[in-house]
């Protein structure tokens, strides 16, 4: 590797002094670094250490915990060359392609951090950090995530508000949702008696959001679905409210007025409670992904529009048009023979090729929230939100 005596302004990763070739640690607490003299000792009861200064101990093995493994050569060789390395794109690239190839990745992702700082669209540096291009810009793996409404759970997963805390509720509440459960069916098995009816539609607790989500989800009659579905809308945690946002984008749901009332009953709790607004949102932010289905796609469109939702016009961007595969058959040659002559085909075999959706209810969305009307050009509709994020007059119903 090249050893230029530059000047350096970056930071570089903790590593041991490299005169210690060898460290001890002590029983007591202490270390001692230096050379080893003795590195072939069999059935080892001592320790011949020369220290950078030249000292020379010898140390009785019981006094010794454990030694720490030496350094590889190539953590040598970074620590002596890299801080005598020019601060350039190029130097930087050089030495990032140099840790990877010599399993280096906290000190390769340094330098592709400098490069950023050098050069903040250099597109390799950005692609090796999780970076991906948005109609805003660039963003981060895990911005990309926060963005869809994802949070992380305890083992480090993305995973939707909704999912952790129905995780949580059936982990630590589920003595309690087992109770609940009990109470719940049995009022609903009188149901519709009146005084049942009014005790169902008081609860409250969060812990009765799993038995009444299973009684909703098998329910046939969309009065009753309407009727669970004002319920949950009412609970204070974020799992059954996201729940009933989710259901107003159900594929699977025949009835208009059931997706209605979901709808109503949301935009009342964000009247009385605005800040629940970025996390009923989130659902619908998350559903316009390139990859869900499309009817999904198309009515978590037309929900943003109902509700306003300004704030998720990059992601309607992005689903503005989507891929599909699909399954053809190629059509197979025909052969005739003189003028009366007969003619064969000989099928052929299914093939699939990648074809281009535009989505009529995601660019209606768009109309509506922005006011202006690209067609079906995704680059012009970026390009166009690019602009009014920095101009914020172009933005026409950004308040």
């Amino acid at each position: 590797m090249f050893r230029t005596l530059f000047a350096i302004t970056f930071l570089l990763l903790p590593i041991s002094p490299l005169s210690a070739t060898t460290t001890l640690l002590l029983k007591d607490g202490g270390t001692l670094e230096g050379t080893l003299l003795n590195p072939d000792e069999m059935n080892r009861r001592t320790y011949r250490i020369k220290t950078p200064e030249g000292l020379e101990i010898t140390l009785d093995a019981k006094f010794v915990e454990r030694v720490q493994p030496r350094e590889r050569d190539a953590v040598i060789e970074y620590h002596r060359d890299a801080p005598l390395t020019r601060h350039t794109v190029e130097n930087h690239f050089d030495w990032a392609k140099w840790c990877n190839e010599n399993q280096l990745p906290d000190q390769a992702r340094v330098h592709w951090q400098q490069i950023l700082e050098l050069d903040p669209d250099h597109a390799e540096a950005r692609k090796v950090l999780g970076y991906s291009r948005t109609p805003t810009g660039w963003i981060s793996h895990e911005d990309t995530f926060v963005r869809r409404g994802l949070v992380q759970d305890r083992q480090g997963r993305w995973r939707t508000p909704q999912q952790i805390e129905v995780e949580n509720l059936l982990g630590g509440q589920a003595d309690e949702a087992q109770r609940w459960q009990r109470t719940i069916r049995e009022l609903y098995r009188r149901l519709p008696n009146p005084q049942a009816e009014a005790e169902l539609l008081a609860i409250r607790n969060p812990a009765a959001f799993v038995p009444i989500r299973n009684i909703l989800i098998a329910e046939a009659n969309p009065e009753k679905r309407k009727m669970l579905l004002r319920l949950l809308a009412q609970f204070s945690d974020l799992a059954s409210l996201q729940f009933v946002a989710g259901w107003a984008i159900r594929p699977d749901e025949p009835y208009d007025d059931v997706r209605k009332l979901c709808i109503e009953e949301l935009q009342k709790r964000i009247k009385e409670q605005p800040e629940l607004r970025p996390s009923v949102m989130a659902v619908y932010r998350s559903s316009l992904n390139p990859r869900a289905d499309l009817e999904v796609i198309h009515l978590a469109a037309q929900v943003v529009a109902e509700f306003g939702g300004y704030e998720a016009v990059p992601e309607l961007i992005e689903v503005l048009i989507v891929m599909r595969t699909e399954t053809f058959v190629p059509q197979a040659p025909t052969y005739g023979f003189g003028s009366g002559g007969t003619g064969f085909s000989q099928p052929g075999s299914p093939q699939t090729r990648q074809i281009p959706i535009s989505n009529q209810p995601v660019l209606s969305a768009l109309r509506r929230l922005t006011e202006v009307n690209f067609e079906f050009n995704p680059a012009a509709w970026r390009e166009w939100y690019r602009q009014s994020q920095r101009s914020p007059s172009l933005n026409l119903r950004r308040e």
